[in-house]
């Protein structure tokens, strides 16, 4: 990364975008038209090298614009979950359908409508209605309240018996969010799966073994504790696994 960016400075500007996210114009500082080329090349290899150590999101087009956000802001799947089951809740006994939610959720949100709907199904916050070939959708506390209809929010629709597709499904996700980059933490992997660790430790150690993930040493001692305590460690290997990635097929 080169010295004469001030990366303080421009992870402050990210920063202070928020959840609104911000465009490589809007952090570009003035220059003097000759120098423009250089120093947009240069900007764009600092932002490349903060994706990869997950210090920024991005980018994320948006129109003919790209967009950037602080590491934990903009557009998440546990995010949209959030927004989708509050648009649930505030429906009241109202069932709403699949396509009416999904035309709610705009913009940027839109790309993890599907895995959002699905997270807050499998968790029960809302309850999946078939009609015939459609899906409606009713909070759990609205079906409690006024159906006497309730679930246990603790328990999952199905158990965790983890599966390569699972695994698979949320690593795509996973290397979206981040900007197509392809080293996903296991620790965010773990979160994500919402599942033991010791369980995704063994599957993803038993599909490295089958060729079908490839896994990523460090010794880096700039990691936060929390990533390094959820790395995969293996007999014969002197460092952690921090990062894994799915081989897709060709």
């Amino acid at each position: 990364m080169s010295n004469s960016l001030n990366i303080d400075d421009l992870l402050t500007k990210i920063a202070a975008a928020g959840d609104a996210g911000v465009t490589l114009a809007k952090i570009m500082p003035r220059q003097k038209a000759g120098a423009k080329g250089a120093r947009e090349a240069e900007m764009r290899e600092a932002l490349a090298e903060l994706v990869r150590n997950g210090s920024i999101r991005g980018p994320f087009k948006k129109g003919n614009s790209q967009l950037y956000f602080a590491a934990g802001r903009g557009p998440t799947v546990d995010a949209v979950c959030a927004h989708v089951e509050r648009l649930v809740m505030n429906a009241g006994t109202k069932l709403l359908s699949k396509k009416a939610l999904q035309d709610k959720v705009k913009g940027l949100e839109a790309r993890y409508f599907a895995d959002a709907l699905k997270q807050a199904a499998s968790k029960r916050s809302i309850l999946e209605i078939a009609c015939g070939n459609s899906k409606y959708y009713l909070h759990r506390d609205v079906a409690a309240e006024r159906f006497g209809l309730l679930g246990d929010p603790e328990s999952p629709a199905t158990g965790w018996d983890l599966t390569f597709a699972e695994l698979a499904t949320v690593y795509r996700r996973l290397k979206d969010e981040q900007g197509g980059f392809t080293a996903v933490k296991i620790f965010d992997v773990i979160k994500a799966l919402n599942a033991p660790q010791a369980d995704v430790h063994r599957l993803i150690a038993e599909e490295a073994k089958a060729g079908r993930v490839a896994i990523h040493p460090t010794n880096s001692v700039n990691l936060p504790r929390e990533v390094m305590d959820a790395a995969l460690r293996l007999p014969g290997h002197a460092e952690p696994f921090v990062t894994m990635a799915v081989r897709e097929e060709r």
